[in-house]
């Protein structure tokens, strides 16, 4: 038993609550929610027991729940990329009053809106989609946003990749070596990596550690394809698109094509053999991290 103000009989009642399953149609959709219907005992004039704020957030919540969102995880998205309310809108190109409507569920997101969140909930990197086409953004906004971006590979990482695929399609033991090179060589010179990179002790060789997630996340947000080789006895790995140069400075573009020269034609093999002279290699077990302390006994 609940009460609740009845205006027909002008005065506080203590009356029966249900649950009534409802349907409502939002943009098209239809979706169900549990209304809380309360009944006078004396006129038995029903009310809606919820306020009109309760409602409307319970409705358009069901229909955001059609794409997997909520009001709650809108802004579990934005907060995923360490991204504040006005950077975030910076980036979407949209006003920070939209944002904040949108996270305090004081309005519902637009079918363009709507379509982006479900696209940062089925990629995070996709919001490097939309930063490269993001032509308003000044180079300093640029980078502070990507300074700030939590992905699960970094945005320049994956370039670095691309970069060094750009200039010919590689099998995995070759592409392994060319990022150890750009990254070892960096390091030696520098005292700085370009990449994120970790690389680990394997029988062939320096690889990156975890490469298997490397890979996988690269295939499967299409920045590179996989295709056989010319005999059909390895596979390539083959880029998607092309690298973004203005994540590079002069001196990381030097390295990398110092690199990718170098080891220009050279087989899995032949690569293999060359690093198992690196000093890093010998002097750690398999699966042990290599020290980037070591790369001033690299020779390229």
């Amino acid at each position: 038993m609940e009460k609740m103000y009845c205006f027909y009989c002008d005065k506080e009642v203590v009356g029966n609550l249900r649950v009534e399953n409802t349907k409502y149609t939002i943009q098209g959709k239809d979706v169900y929610v549990d209304d809380h219907v309360f009944t006078c005992p004396n006129c038995k004039t029903e009310y809606n027991f919820d306020s009109v704020d309760e409602g409307l957030y319970k409705v358009y919540d069901a229909y955001l729940n059609l794409y997997g969102l909520s009001f709650k995880k809108l802004k579990e998205i934005r907060e995923s990329l360490n991204l504040s309310q006005e950077l975030f809108a910076t980036v979407l190109g949209w006003s920070k009053k939209t944002i904040t409507r949108y996270e305090n569920a004081e309005s519902l997101p637009q079918k363009e809106y709507l379509d982006t969140y479900i696209n940062l909930t089925r990629d995070k990197n996709y919001i490097y989609y939309i930063l490269k086409n993001n032509n308003s953004l000044t180079k300093k906004e640029y980078y502070k946003i990507l300074d700030k971006i939590n992905v699960d590979i970094d945005y320049k990482s994956i370039n670095v990749v691309l970069y060094i695929l750009n200039n010919g399609k590689l099998n995995r033991t070759q592409l392994m070596k060319h990022l150890f090179g750009v990254d070892f060589e960096s390091y030696k010179l520098n005292n700085v990596t370009i990449s994120s990179f970790r690389y680990a002790n394997a029988p062939f060789g320096p690889i990156v550690n975890n490469q298997d997630t490397l890979i996988n996340f690269l295939i499967k947000n299409d920045y590179i394809s996989v295709e056989s080789s010319k005999d059909d006895t390895f596979m390539l790995f083959v880029p998607s698109q092309k690298a973004d140069l203005s994540c590079f400075n002069d001196d990381e573009i030097l390295i990398m094509n110092k690199v990718v020269n170098k080891f220009k034609n050279k087989s899995a093999k032949e690569l293999s053999n060359w690093s198992h002279g690196f000093k890093g290699w010998i002097d750690t077990k398999n699966g042990e991290i290599i020290s980037f302390e070591y790369a001033k006994y690299l020779e390229i």
